[in-house]
């Protein structure tokens, strides 16, 4: 059977433990991007897991894809950049996402090339760790497994189910805690997930969890969902 491959970009947004970690800019660290799941695939590492380097001005997304494009040709850094946003000061403040430096002495080096691409960061400063929402820009590459969920094809831990309704981040927090609350396996992680399709915005729930994990498994936090959304229409 030939498989549906869905290329698209769109975005997830989920809350994370930030902190600074001390730079002349800005930078804040996830104390860990995945904080429901528990398991081995997110190994205890001294290399840097989840930056982002706040901005002082706000960029477009297309500006800092750009950026990011620019400066990967001019550097031989290895690394993973996005445009993001991120819960600092009651606000969200534009940022740049970068996943998979190979070590946290090539970040002074980073800023300089972004600044050198005309962007502003926020001065360094201490924050001490707290819970902040994330919105991050993201490239999709994935298989639709049946009618209603998809698989990343680029990280086999990820996988996604449609939901009806477009929920806010308190509303599906709380669904999320009703879930883990009346399920046995409670080690994943979930996010929002918003899908540009030539149809229209699709509203998803991510999922991460061991790679091999059960579809069974994945169908009973699926059902456990759509029950708790079906509460929060019903109201």
């Amino acid at each position: 059977m030939t498989q549906h491959i869905i290329e698209t970009i769109g975005h997830i947004e989920k809350k994370e433990i930030l902190k600074s970690i001390g730079y002349r800019d800005l930078v804040l660290e996830s104390e860990h991007p995945f904080p429901g799941y528990h398991g081995t695939t997110v190994p205890d590492q001294d290399n840097p897991r989840s930056l982002f380097l706040l901005s002082r001005t706000k960029y477009t997304d297309e500006f800092i894809i750009r950026s990011i494009k620019a400066v990967k040709q001019k550097h031989s850094f290895t690394f993973d950049g996005t445009p993001a946003r991120v819960f600092f000061k009651n606000s969200m403040v534009q940022s740049i996402r970068i996943k998979n430096l190979s070590n946290y002495e090539e970040v002074p080096a980073i800023l300089k090339a972004f600044k050198d691409e005309g962007i502003a960061f926020i001065p360094g400063k201490n924050v001490k760790p707290y819970s902040g929402l994330i919105r991050v820009t993201k490239y999709f590459l994935m298989t639709l497994i049946n009618d209603s969920t998809l698989q990343d094809n680029e990280d086999a831990s990820m996988k996604y189910f449609q939901v009806p309704v477009k929920l806010d981040w308190d509303e599906f927090d709380d669904m999320t805690t009703h879930v883990r609350n009346n399920i046995d396996n409670t080690n994943w992680d979930a996010a929002l997930a918003t899908i540009y399709r030539k149809t229209g915005i699709e509203d998803y729930i991510r999922i991460y969890n061991d790679q091999n994990c059960e579809m069974e498994v994945l169908d009973k936090i699926r059902e456990k969902y759509v029950q708790e959304i079906g509460k929060f229409i019903g109201k």
